[in-house]
């Protein structure tokens, strides 16, 4: 993985993950948007008791939506965590078979965690009656950020099981080559 001013160049297996790097190396500055709006509330807080309405629910929002983000562009980039004390002790041919399960197991849970999202999105901006809403938080803000929220990460969710099949599909390819 190579680095150019503190973005990652696309180097994903497929268009998609380089299309999720790219757009994964925009949102990494919503974590300083989150930084400089929680510094603006310690300032109104404590240096003109001014306390905000807005920040905390906004920042949650934005780091929430940040991390959910941050699986996706990981499994881009082959760049989350593995334990491989135990898979380094096998053959390069089990090895394979072993990402093949994994590949398998990220796209069930891709799927079981988009349904489940699916579920969740579609309470909170459809109400009983079938009449289009927007969830609120409940909140002295009353932000409508839960629902923002889901459907970003249903988005998530989409692109990941995506991802999944992709990168499932190019491992059996592989295996299947002998490479």
């Amino acid at each position: 993985m190579s680095e150019e001013q503190g973005a990652v160049i696309a180097t994903g297996e497929n268009g998609l993950d380089r299309w999720v790097i790219k757009v994964g190396n925009v949102i990494m500055w919503l974590y300083v948007i989150a930084v400089l709006i929680s510094f603006y509330e310690v300032i109104m807080r404590y240096f003109f008791d001014s306390p905000t309405v807005w920040v905390h629910e906004t920042t949650i929002a934005i780091v929430g939506m940040s991390m959910a983000y941050g699986g996706i562009y990981c499994y881009s980039t082959d760049s989350h965590i593995r334990v491989t004390i135990v898979t380094d002790l096998f053959s390069k041919k089990i090895q394979k078979i072993l990402a093949l399960i994994v590949d398998a197991l990220v796209l069930t849970f891709s799927v079981g965690g988009g349904y489940a999202m699916y579920y969740m999105t579609t309470r909170a901006v459809i109400t009983p009656a079938g009449d289009f809403y927007m969830q609120r938080s409940g909140s002295a803000m009353n932000s409508v950020w839960p629902t923002i929220t889901k459907i970003f990460i249903l988005l998530v969710f989409s692109t990941l099981v995506l991802q999944a099949f992709l990168h499932l599909l190019k491992k059996i390819q592989t295996f299947r080559k002998g490479d």
